[in-house]
């Protein structure tokens, strides 16, 4: 390892004395199924994960898997406690299920979600604006996963328009909100 660098996964394998391939499946999870690693291969390479302190390149795995893993969570005002405590449940949330959550807070969610940086967005009490329509559209013809919690009082019912999910706060809970905004998203995530 080069003083000063991160440690790279040739560096675990190095200290672990195992091929890239194992310390790859290893840390992937997939050291089942054909490819079989003993607990004790395996424990050595956790054991140099250790050691080196190394971390995950988050961004190259996901150009080698074309996905990000991470959602955004546009919130218009974190003041708004209804919006904070949303933005908060999400954020707890949204990694129980595979997803790393980016809180962006005012428009700034648009350029982000537009350069690709996150598999899918959920926009908290956004007031709908005319740039927000064209990039709305734009991610659902690249088939973004979009779920939007409108401000407007309703019934609390979701439907789809223009290829993403509104769910309209009526008077359910943050709780409750958070719930049905995440299996949404997750269920236009998997299809």
């Amino acid at each position: 390892m080069r003083h000063g660098s991160s440690p790279t996964i040739r560096d675990v394998a190095e200290v672990a004395g195992v091929s890239l391939t194992t310390v790859s499946y290893v840390l992937s999870g997939r050291s089942g199924g054909t490819t079989r690693i003993s607990a004790a291969t395996q424990d050595r390479v956790h054991a140099a994960v250790r050691e080196l302190g190394y971390v995950a390149n988050r961004a190259a795995r996901g150009m080698r898997r074309g996905r990000t893993e991470l959602v955004a969570v546009a919130v218009a005002d974190l003041e708004q406690p209804r919006e904070r405590a949303l933005a908060t449940l999400l954020a707890g949330m949204l990694p129980e299920h595979g997803y790393q959550a980016i809180i962006l807070l005012g428009a700034g969610w648009r350029q982000f979600m537009l350069s690709g940086g996150a598999d899918g967005v959920i926009r908290i009490g956004a007031a709908a604006a005319d740039e927000d329509a064209v990039t709305t559209a734009e991610l659902a013809g690249r088939g973004v996963a979009q779920v939007l919690i409108a401000d407007e009082a309703g019934d609390g019912s979701s439907a789809v328009h223009g290829g993403y999910t509104v769910i309209a706060a009526g008077t359910d809970s943050p709780e409750v909100l958070a719930g049905r905004a995440v299996a949404l998203l997750l269920g236009r995530l998997r299809s």
